[in-house]
């Protein structure tokens, strides 16, 4: 699919919150805040479809998109909502990930947007689909926006329901996922890249989404399209590794970058992975340095 390469700007919908550490550090994040950080960093101008809660963090929220440049004209406020947030906690030196329920995103109405023929892509990843009424945005935002869609789906337990997935992906133009999720979506154990085939083929023919973005951690990754051509894309080892969060968000937005700009997709993925080794060198997901963003390509 070529696309308008002066429709920039992708809409990003979904999940913004806070990590929040034992020692009492918070990080702002959620996959799809970083995901839209990233562009914006690589000058794209995504526009972000969240909700804050009407407190501290919250004001966070929209003074660091302020000073970061990003629109936040579809970013809703909920004075009866916390802004969201997930408690880590660490337990045999293993990150452990307790999402609080009841969160300002659970609670995202449709955005007020009278044409969405200025977009690019939308992007949304399964975490939002969580609540009765994000869930309903999403749905609405699928069926009036008509945008080519890039999905991340995240099964994490006890946030996802396997009978999500037909919404969120049939139909898809990409679909991210690990090698673990896929084999737990087909039944078919993705040990090999002959495995992993099998099971994208017997995904797409149920669900019809068009090309996916495979990642196995160390072992790189693997884009399969539509024409059926597979490439594979090595990992870039991070030196040092300070820690891997937001290692697959920072994949996803430079292929979407890479997408909205038409280019090359072994030179997309490359790029992908070589900007998700540098994010592995740095504390955290993003980052607020404009020169972390330069010449990813």
């Amino acid at each position: 699919m070529s696309h308008d390469k002066s429709k920039r700007s992708p809409l990003i919908l979904g999940e913004v919150l806070f990590d929040c550490f034992p020692d009492g550090k918070q990080v702002l994040g959620g996959a799809p805040f970083n995901v839209a950080w990233n562009l914006q960093g690589m000058g794209f101008e995504p526009l972000m479809v969240s909700a804050i809660g009407d407190d501290a963090e919250g004001e966070k929220v929209l003074a660091a998109m302020s000073t970061w440049g990003m629109r936040q004209d579809q970013i809703q406020t909920f004075a009866e909502k916390p802004t969201g947030a997930v408690e880590v906690t660490i337990q045999n030196n293993e990150p452990n990930f307790d999402i609080l329920k009841d969160r300002a995103w659970d609670f995202i109405q449709p955005p007020s947007i009278d044409d969405y023929q200025s977009f690019s892509y939308l992007y949304y990843g399964s975490l939002a689909y969580r609540s009765e009424q994000t869930a309903a945005t999403i749905r609405r935002v699928i069926a009036e926006s008509q945008l080519p869609r890039f999905v991340d789906l995240n099964i994490r337990p006890p946030w996802f329901q396997e009978d999500w997935v037909s919404t969120l992906v049939d139909g898809a133009e990409w679909l991210k996922l690990n090698h673990d999720e896929l084999q737990k979506l087909t039944g078919i154990s993705c040990d090999s890249r002959e495995n992993v085939r099998q099971a994208v083929e017997k995904f797409r023919n149920v669900h019809k989404v068009a090309n996916f973005c495979i990642t196995s951690g160390s072992k790189g990754a693997y884009l399969a399209t539509a024409d059926g051509d597979g490439i594979e894309i090595a990992v870039t080892k991070p030196d040092p590794l300070v820690d891997t969060v937001g290692a697959g968000d920072a994949f996803a937005s430079v292929l979407l970058a890479g997408l909205i700009e038409g280019r090359p997709l072994r030179q997309v993925g490359e790029a992908a992975s070589r900007f998700a080794g540098k994010v592995c060198q740095n504390n955290g997901a993003t980052c607020r340095d404009k020169s972390f963003y330069e010449n990813v390509f």
